[in-house]
């Protein structure tokens, strides 16, 4: 039976947070750099169950689950919302609540990264 000694200024290796199938190459980079999206203007027909009137567009009122990252390019610096579908929203979608433009969010493949 052996006894394990601890020296004085050694300290364990802690574990990584986060292991990654890629590898300890490589990996850091693909954590740190951001995604980049491209933004589509979706017709509110799509998105949400509703009529059009000659006022606009008359749908119940839209749930918002939080604040995202990108903002409006109609409304600088206003930070657009993130819709989950849910009861009378067809598909997630990205909404402004001061211009009322709904978006799509596209990753750098061209596919949507708001559809599971």
């Amino acid at each position: 039976m052996t006894i394990a000694t601890r020296h004085p200024g050694a300290r364990p290796q802690s574990p990584p947070l986060f292991s990654s199938p890629l590898g300890s190459s490589g990996s850091r980079e693909a954590r740190v750099r951001p995604m980049r999206l491209s933004l589509v203007e979706l017709d509110p027909r799509e998105v949400v169950e509703g009529v059009l009137t000659e006022q606009g567009f008359m749908a119940t009122d839209v749930v918002p689950v939080g604040p995202m990252r990108e903002v409006c390019p109609h409304c600088p610096g206003v930070a657009l919302q993130l819709v989950l579908r849910h009861h009378h929203v067809k598909r997630s979608h990205l909404f402004c609540r001061v211009c009322t433009r709904c978006y799509d969010a596209l990753g750098e493949s061209g596919q949507s990264i708001l559809v599971i």
